[in-house]
């Protein structure tokens, strides 16, 4: 079950929402989300419910996924944390990744939602040097976020062009 989003024709990448997963492209899923980010890709078990529950979004180029944002609710009214994004290796370095990026924000604040954040390791330039160019900007520093030295920033970018919620 997909809802159709943009065509986003510089990058030649077609952007939907899955709302349901059939067994094949669960197993896509899972292994291009272990492709791009290791054992931090959600899985089989989390997948299926951010489909449900959340915002799942894949990026297709001629048909095939190229990368995917899996995004749900925060406590606070109006804010979204995208949990995970990536574009394959072997499609990254083409602007896939801003062209996504970018269409998973416009139809977020379509939808009504104010503020987007994310989380990223303080060393990964090439994922800051994105979400700064769509946006973001750091909120703070996460000491421990993922256990015993293991920091994170926190970012932040609004969302507009959509209405309140």
């Amino acid at each position: 079950m997909a809802a159709g989003l943009r065509n986003l024709a510089d990058s030649g990448m077609e952007i939907r929402r899955l709302t349901g997963l059939d067994p094949g492209q669960l197993s896509r899923l899972v292994r291009y989300g272990r492709e791009s980010l290791g054992d931090a890709a959600p899985d089989e078990w989390m997948l299926p419910v951010i489909a449900a529950f959340g915002y799942l979004f894949v990026g297709r180029i001629d048909g095939t996924i190229a990368g995917s944002a899996q995004v749900f609710r925060c406590r606070q009214e109006g804010d979204l944390y995208m949990d995970a994004f990536y574009i394959r290796p072997d499609r990254r370095r083409r602007g896939m990744g801003r062209a996504m990026l970018e269409g998973v924000m416009e139809h977020l604040a379509l939808e009504g939602y104010h503020r987007l954040l994310v989380t990223a390791a303080p060393g990964n330039r090439e994922a800051t040097a994105l979400y700064e160019t769509a946006g973001f900007g750091e909120v703070e520093v996460l000491e421990d976020f993922y256990g015993a030295g293991r920091q994170r920033l926190l970012l932040a970018a609004p969302l507009t062009g959509g209405g309140g919620r």
